[in-house]
């Protein structure tokens, strides 16, 4: 059998992601391979096939006893017979398992990494009688000291080498800078091992951070727009998780804490409700979720600041591994910044400190940006990525700018006076003109002491904050933060450089990303036939198919076997196990509403999941991407189709139309009825354009974005 048809037969997909075949050749060639990819981008499956593919045993090193239980109840569903050793285990069990080793009875055996390695510990010599083919050493990040979750236990891998000289090893992680790369191959002392590092990028999710004010309150406005949707709030503490847990089930919401100190038969109560969506909401800390496979998280919610960059994307990464529209939400307080300056202190370590303290420091940076968060984000992992990314929100949000050269002038001046040493708010009590007697008296006899009073506080520490993300100041991780300038700054300070700071902002209403066209009652009652299979084969709904194959079913409408292998997900097991099941519901919808399969519609099956991934281009300027949403416009397809098709929300796609309106290429009309021109046209000579949002309250919700956005491009029309 061949890595292709093993992928369609076992996992339902005809073409492979990112890098995955020749990853999985590199395996079955015996060679040991290093694997980065974004978390739902498909790791698993480059240890997963070749173990169906080889003759032999395949171990599996992973942190967690859930994350195993999750990833052997999905490969036995499929037909590919594995299984888990732990402590939970009883002596019985083990014995059981034992047997079926010894008889060549299981392709993938998952393993905690002390359970190879721990004191007086006889499996390794065990396993060295079988024939063991593959190791595969998931979260392989957890190995290196200067990556965001580093697990002591991890260390004793660097054994594996010596005792499987000539198994391959498949390192694999979804969040690691060079640093932790660098430390991951050291680490396991790989054999001239082959580096695959896939895009990062994950197009379905939306990024958004806001500032932390009644945070409770925040985080109930959100999830009252979200109530049968499954999601993850991630808390800083143990306590706050408990509180908020408890807090959220007084509102009425279905929310369970999760955090290392409970114990573990509560810990696998609430997480077992949560993958079977009996629970809808975890309040967790990073504890939780490490490899959780659960395909159907929509949303993920920080209400604390994350340590770092790799956590947090990884945290992120959790929500829409089906694919579907996810949403990532930060609340942040610049105050959060300060308290895990003593978490990011390593005693007895400055190295490790420093390290940490700058990882804080660039997580801070993130949630001040002003410019798209996705950039910024696959900046952090070494890949290039265009400066508008259409579904964050600084992408999905109109600012206007004005010319503040002098003020950064003025700023960058009084840290160059004050010999770069010192503190924001002592440059800004400096700039003010304080009279606070914290101001040195030899200080207030430079000359630009006080040359910024008449600008408040608060706009001097936004301004501050903007010049440090656009790299004209730097804030020291050390103890006592100081302002430094940056090889950037005298290019400003002598008038080369122009700054322009962000004067007002309107942000236009969320929208998630469009579903493609589907029947949402049908959807329904297959969620339901799917929970009833479920329960009968009592693992969590998601692992029958996900909430993808569910979409595309009540979208395509396939009639028969044959029609339903087309739908990605579909491997041969699950059509044997499930098929007939899952269509006769698709069959009665169809009849009661005289429907026919649409599935002639669909294109030849491919991976459910390829509009999610950027293409691997160079980056477009603004004109392309809007030419090519013109294009498919002009082909026949509305809005909606074309941000399906291109993985952009509706809101960029309307952007794109609206700017045709302007130049003169698109009719209003073909965006906008006649009858509701004079309506909008009116609203906005009576209210202005600055802000759609009271536009929109004003007209209704008969009247979209998209169409006050294509009348008041018609209207400035030159």
């Amino acid at each position: 059998m061949t890595p292709q048809e093993a992928l369609q037969k076992y996992f339902g997909y005809s073409k492979f992601r990112h890098q995955q075949e020749a990853i999985i050749q590199h395996v079955l060639n015996k060679q040991d391979v290093m694997a980065l990819m974004p978390t739902g981008g498909g790791k698993s499956l480059c240890y997963q096939l070749p173990a169906v593919l080889l003759n032999g045993l395949t171990i599996v090193i992973s942190p967690l006893i859930a994350l195993m239980k999750d990833q052997v109840d999905s490969l036995n569903v499929s037909g590919i017979p594995a299984a888990f050793l732990n402590s939970a285990q009883t002596p019985e069990e083990q014995r059981h398992l034992v047997e079926k080793l010894k008889h060549n009875q299981v392709k993938l055996l998952y393993l905690a990494p002390e359970r190879l390695f721990g004191q007086e510990n006889k499996l390794v010599p065990f396993l060295k009688t079988l024939n063991v083919v593959q190791i595969a050493i998931d979260e392989a990040h957890c190995i290196s000291q200067w990556g965001h979750d580093f697990r002591p236990e991890y260390l004793m891998l660097a054994q594996l080498k010596n005792e499987f000289p000539n198994v391959p090893v498949i390192a694999l992680t979804a969040t690691a800078d060079k640093l932790t790369q660098k430390d991951i191959l050291e680490k396991l002392n790989l054999h001239r091992p082959a580096v695959f590092v896939s895009s990062f990028n994950r197009a379905n999710i939306t990024y958004r951070v806001i500032p932390k004010k009644s945070s409770f309150k925040q985080l109930i406005s959100f999830l009252k727009e979200r109530p049968d949707e499954s999601g993850i709030i991630y808390c800083l503490s143990r306590k706050s998780t408990e509180d908020l847990a408890a807090d959220l089930k007084d509102e009425g919401f279905a929310a369970e804490a999760y955090h290392a100190g409970l114990n573990n038969e509560v810990k696998a109560k609430n997480q077992e409700a949560f993958l079977r969506d009996d629970v809808k909401i975890i309040v967790a800390t990073i504890a939780f979720g490490m490899g959780i496979n659960k395909s159907n998280v929509r949303y993920v919610v920080h209400v604390d600041l994350p340590k770092n960059i790799e956590g947090y994307y990884q945290e992120t990464g959790r929500a829409g591994r089906d694919g579907l529209a996810s949403e990532a939400l930060l609340l942040y307080s610049p105050g959060d910044a300060g308290k895990l300056q003593h978490f990011a202190r390593i005693e007895g370590n400055e190295e490790q400190s420093r390290i940490m303290l700058n990882k804080l420091n660039d997580m801070v940076k993130y949630c001040q940006l002003q410019s798209c968060r996705r950039q910024y984000l696959m900046n952090y992992f070494d890949e290039a990525f265009p400066p508008n990314c259409g579904s964050c929100d600084v992408c999905l949000t109109e600012f206007k700018r004005f010319d503040g050269t002098l003020i950064a002038q003025k700023a960058l001046s009084a840290v160059s006076r004050l010999n770069e040493r010192f503190g924001v708010n002592y440059v800004i009590d400096f700039l003010r003109g304080s009279k606070n007697e914290k101001i040195r008296e030899e200080h207030k006899q430079l000359k630009t002491y006080g040359i910024g009073a008449d600008i408040s506080k608060v706009d001097w520490q936004r301004y501050i904050r903007e010049l440090v993300t656009l790299d004209y100041l730097l804030v020291t991780g050390d103890g006592y933060p100081v302002l430094k300038l940056t090889n950037q700054s005298s290019l400003v300070l002598k008038g080369i450089q122009k700054v322009e700071f962000i004067e007002t902002q309107t942000t236009e209403e969320h929208h998630t990303e469009a579903a493609p066209p589907h029947e949402a009652e049908l959807l329904s009652r297959l969620k339901n036939t799917r929970r009833d299979i479920a329960e009968l084969e009592n693992v969590p709904a998601y692992i029958i198919v996900s909430d993808a194959t569910l979409l595309e079913m009540a979208t395509y409408l396939p009639q028969n076997l044959d029609e339903l292998r087309l739908i990605s997900g579909f491997g041969d097991v699950k059509l044997a196990r499930y098929g007939r099941e899952l269509l006769q519901p698709v069959k009665d919808y169809c009849k009661a509403k005289g429907l026919e399969s649409k599935i002639a519609y669909k294109s030849p099956k491919r991976e459910r999941k390829a509009k999610t991934e950027r293409p691997a281009r160079a980056p477009r300027s603004g004109t392309d991407t809007r030419t090519e949403t013109f294009n498919l416009y002009r082909q026949g397809k509305s809005a909606i189709e074309i941000a399906a098709a291109r993985g952009l929300s509706q809101v960029t796609i309307e952007s794109h139309l609206s700017h045709f309106v302007q130049t003169g290429d698109l009719d209003v009309k073909e965006l906008v009825p006649e009858t509701k021109l004079p309506v909008i046209i009116e609203a906005v000579e009576n209210y202005g354009a600055e802000r759609l949002a009271p536009l929109k309250e004003i007209l209704g919700d008969a009247y979209t974005y998209g169409e006050i956005k294509a009348v008041i491009s018609w209207m400035n029309k030159s």
